[in-house]
């Protein structure tokens, strides 16, 4: 797999991005992610090529389990929670390391709450794209940021497993 080739066809996305662009973008995620680990068989999948990095399984199951989270919080904002200080600077979770995880089970369940999320982000009004998703101690994230983090989150990851990929030769 030619990264250079792979990563010059996903441009980064801009925080201007159209609202309908950006949904699309954030529909795209789970395709993408299947499309980059096609063909990896089982010991691809949970190989560490890179030291110190997590395998592709692993990555996978993160971004599936940050999918909660995340859409958790626009979820709450577009219901009109209330949304608490988060108490530190939150943290990158760690990744659950269950090797036996069917990914595309997982991969699924992504799709499916994506496709949940984009129905309601459609029906958002304009001012409901800034609403309060994330509140920290120094700085509100809105809905529209918070989705644009979870497309990068996601993207970010993918071009991980490009290099992983490079690394195992495919």
């Amino acid at each position: 797999m030619d990264i250079d080739n792979v990563a010059s066809v996903r441009t980064p996305i801009a925080d201007d991005i159209a609202l309908d662009e950006l949904i699309a973008r954030y529909l795209s995620g789970p395709a993408l992610v299947r499309d980059t680990i096609l063909g990896m068989d089982e010991a691809q999948l949970h190989a560490r090529p890179i030291a110190g990095k997590m395998s592709t399984h692993e990555v996978v199951t993160h971004i599936v389990d940050s999918e909660g989270g995340l859409g958790g919080r626009i979820k709450r904002a577009i219901d009109g929670e209330e949304i608490p200080v988060m108490q530190g600077m939150g943290g990158h979770p760690e990744p659950t390391s269950d090797p036996s995880r069917d990914l595309d089970a997982d991969l699924r369940r992504l799709e499916a709450a994506r496709n949940r999320m984009a129905e309601d982000l459609r029906r958002l009004p304009a001012e409901g794209w800034g609403l309060a998703a994330l509140r920290r101690e120094d700085r509100v994230v809105t809905v529209r940021q918070l989705l644009i983090m979870m497309v990068r989150h996601l993207e970010n990851h993918v071009t991980a497993i490009e290099e992983k990929r490079a690394a195992l030769g495919l």
